[in-house]
């Protein structure tokens, strides 16, 4: 049975390699197939997640445009949330993150899942903001441009990949519409975090949506199934310090610590979505006593979906 011990052992050993990210990659392709991408799996679930964080931001901007600028924290293997806003209207996005993971190989597969959905018509029934005119753009760019490297074929959609510290973001005060993260937030240190928020809020302008989407559960549990999803929440912070993957480390933290970081940077909370664990799972995980002081309500919380607002300049007395 796979253990969670021998791959963070693993990763704490490739963290001695130059470029660690790269060869954690070359393992999840050869050795442990995670980074199959799979047209109705992890392709389908980036594009919901474009549909709900495009919705949010339409919902919840007090001035919503149809040409709108994001940012994203957080590229990845597979940059389809920044170019299913593309086909969407956005007239940039500037998609950060602090390793360079973008391939010729997994970038193909992206670009053939969008051709596909687009010709059997499934992209529209799942991105129905989706823009004919800018789809069929993409499409005769996929046929035309195959020897574009990932950043150069990106970069012919308005899409820039930056390789940088999302604390000191190189954009203009108040000039971002949109600020987004999927599946992110949750490898961040808690400083690291609040120096970064500090910086998103910023970057946004008064009417504009910052959306994320934040995973609470251990990593670890989808690998090995011998530990339960709360596995990480059983060691004090000095085992685990130790026991974390120093390439995808696990903050830990709780929704409650979010909130309180993102209200302290300046921003509102406009909508909270948690999903949550069945409470038997939770009751056979002995927790850290760091953890005692949240709610068991809280504790149970696997996902979250968490969108804000930054709060305007307060009116002279």
């Amino acid at each position: 049975m796979p253990s969670w011990l021998l791959k963070t052992t693993i990763h704490h050993v490739l963290k001695a390699f130059p470029h660690p990210e790269w060869w954690n990659g070359l393992m999840q392709r050869h050795v442990t197939r995670g980074l199959q991408l799979e047209p109705h799996g992890e392709f389908l679930g980036k594009l919901l997640a474009c549909r709900r964080h495009l919705r949010n931001y339409l919902s919840y901007s007090t001035k919503p445009t149809d040409c709108f600028s994001a940012i994203e924290i957080g590229t990845g293997w597979f940059p389809i949330i920044p170019i299913g806003l593309h086909l969407c209207g956005a007239k940039e996005v500037l998609t950060y993150d602090i390793a360079r993971l973008l391939q010729r190989e997994t970038f193909a597969k992206v670009v053939e899942y969008f051709c596909q959905f687009a010709r059997s018509g499934e992209l529209y029934q799942v991105l129905p903001e989706a823009r004919g005119d800018l789809v069929m753009e993409f499409v005769r760019l996929a046929h035309s441009s195959k020897n574009l490297s990932p950043i150069q074929f990106l970069k012919r959609l308005g899409v820039h990949p930056v390789l940088g510290d999302v604390r000191d973001l190189p954009v203009e005060n108040r000039s971002v519409d949109l600020l987004f993260s999927h599946g992110v937030l949750e490898h961040l240190p808690l400083n690291f975090l609040t120096q970064a928020t500090t910086e998103f809020y910023r970057v946004c302008t008064y009417s504009s949506v910052m959306t994320h989407f934040i995973g609470m559960r251990d990593q670890f549990s989808s690998f090995d199934h011998s530990i339960t999803q709360f596995n990480n929440l059983r060691y004090s912070e000095r085992v685990w310090h130790w026991l974390d993957s120093p390439i995808i480390p696990q903050n830990r933290l709780r929704v409650s610590d979010y909130i309180r970081v993102f209200r302290n940077a300046g921003f509102e909370i406009n909508s909270r979505e948690d999903i949550k664990a069945a409470e038997s799972e939770l009751n056979k995980t002995k927790l850290s006593h760091e953890f005692l002081r949240y709610s068991r309500d809280e504790l149970l919380v696997l996902y979250s979906w968490l969108i804000a607002r930054p709060r305007g300049p307060q009116p002279l007395a």
